[in-house]
């Protein structure tokens, strides 16, 4: 399939395990397709789960801070934004589920 990367070889590129994009897909923070029972991730989503991992590993945001950052921005995304979006909603402010 075009534009798509099976969940292995996008976990073997970002250095991930491949249970890592299952924890992100399972969050809402990515969304993978499946078909012929195989799962694969398209090159958006593989971009956004970078971010993710930037976000995670260098910026060190919880998983409520991630679901926050993520239900703001839009791609492409940016980290000199994440401060701020941070200080504009408090900590327990945020409820909901990033798309």
């Amino acid at each position: 399939m075009p534009g798509y990367q099976e969940v292995s070889v996008a976990a073997a590129g970002l250095h991930i395990s491949v249970e890592t994009l299952v924890e992100f897909d399972r969050k809402g923070w990515i969304k993978t397709v499946e078909k012929n029972a195989r799962v694969y991730l398209t090159a958006d989503q593989r971009y956004r789960a970078k971010y993710i991992l930037h976000l995670r590993d260098k910026k060190h945001l919880s998983d409520e801070q991630i679901e926050l950052v993520l239900s703001v921005q839009r791609p492409p995304y940016s980290t000199a934004q994440v401060d701020e979006i941070l200080r504009k909603h408090p900590p327990g402010q945020f409820r909901g589920q990033a798309t």
